[in-house]
């Protein structure tokens, strides 16, 4: 149980934030990081969400209820590109 994952907790060599983004390593790596928590933690939030549910026939009624405001964010966001460009 020594061995460390990427991303476990405790690291052996921590990041100093105050210092990161003034090499390029390290801006690189806070941009990853970023990216990544963009992803997962509102899949993680949609997650427990489901996981909520009392039943399959609402498990589905959610699932189609995030499906069709995911389906209206990512319309939003296209008229918003065809519009600015």
């Amino acid at each position: 149980m020594s061995e460390h994952r990427a991303g476990q907790w405790p690291v052996s060599n921590p990041v100093d934030l105050d210092q990161a983004e003034t090499d390029e390593q390290g801006a690189q790596h806070l941009a990853l990081v970023k990216a990544r928590a963009a992803f997962v933690m509102p899949m993680e939030s949609i997650r427990v969400h489901l996981e909520s549910q009392p039943s399959l026939l609402a498990l589905r009624r959610a699932e189609r209820q995030w499906k069709a405001a995911i389906g209206a964010a990512a319309d939003k966001a296209a008229a918003q590109l065809k519009r600015a460009g």
